[in-house]
C-alpha cells in the first residue's frame, strides 16, 4: 500500500444567510475553499492563494478554529492509504481580485447541505465548532 500524507488550509466562510462558501466539483460533492500547503508556505499563506485560485476573492482571515485529521482508503483507490491534515479558519471575503483559475463552481449552501454533500467528515466536524 501507498502512503500520501497531506497538509492543507480551509476556510469556514459564512454569509449574512447563514449558508456557506463551497466549491462543488464534478461529481457533485462539496469542498470547503482550501487546499494543500506547499512546501515552505504557512497554512495562511496558503489559504489566501488557494482562495484565489479557487474563487478569485482575497480572503479576511479570522479566527483560527482548530486542526483536524483524517485517514481513509478510497473506494477509488484501493492501494492508497490518505492522511490529511487540516487547519481551519473563520473567513469573510474580501474584494474579488480576478477570475477563478480552476473551474469548479463555487456555491453558497445551507447546514443542512453542508451535512449531506461535504466531502470531508473532519471538515464538517471544525465548521460545526463555529456554531457554538
Amino acid at each position: 500500500m501507498t502512503y500520501s500524507h497531506r497538509v492543507g488550509a480551509y476556510a469556514v466562510i459564512q454569509n449574512q444567510n447563514g449558508e456557506y462558501l463551497v466549491v462543488q466539483s464534478s461529481d457533485k460533492y462539496l469542498f470547503l475553499v482550501g487546499g494543500g500547503i506547499e512546501n515552505g508556505e504557512a497554512p495562511i499563506e496558503a489559504l489566501k492563494r488557494e482562495a484565489l485560485e479557487e474563487i478569485g476573492f482575497n480572503l479576511s482571515i479570522g479566527e483560527f478554529i482548530g486542526k483536524a485529521e483524517k485517514h481513509w482508503v478510497s473506494p477509488q483507490y484501493p492501494d492508497l492509504s490518505q492522511h490529511n491534515i487540516g487547519y481551519f479558519y473563520a473567513c469573510t471575503l474580501a474584494k474579488k481580485v480576478a477570475e477563478p483559475l480552476e473551474t469548479e463552481p463555487m456555491r453558497w449552501v445551507s447546514l443542512e447541505t453542508i451535512e449531506k454533500k461535504l466531502f470531508h467528515e473532519h471538515h464538517l466536524y471544525m465548521l460545526k465548532k463555529t456554531l457554538y
